[in-house]
């Protein structure tokens, strides 16, 4: 699981909109089926804490304003923020 994060995170930042749409696609269905029912922190948010700054840095890249909302609108930003943070 931990690999596939890794690699949706580095599609992010990918030359092609296709490949950042659908890699924002999967972040956000493993995010929230991870979280349904919360008893522990999920492990998707596990792993994606010590990529925030890369996810940061390809939400301030991103020059698709489409995806640009997409992007902040998924929750990625506040739930990987807050988990950072702890």
């Amino acid at each position: 699981m931990k690999e596939k994060l890794e690699l949706l995170v580095e599609r992010l930042s990918d030359k092609d909109v296709a490949q950042r749409v659908n890699a924002l696609d999967q972040l956000k269905q493993e995010i929230t089926g991870s979280t349904k029912t919360i008893t522990a922190v999920p492990k998707p948010l596990k792993f994606l804490s010590s990529k925030f700054e890369d996810i940061k840095s390809a939400y301030e890249k991103e020059a698709d304003s489409t995806l640009k909302v997409s992007l902040h609108s998924a929750d990625i930003f506040i739930k990987n923020g807050l988990h950072a943070a702890y």
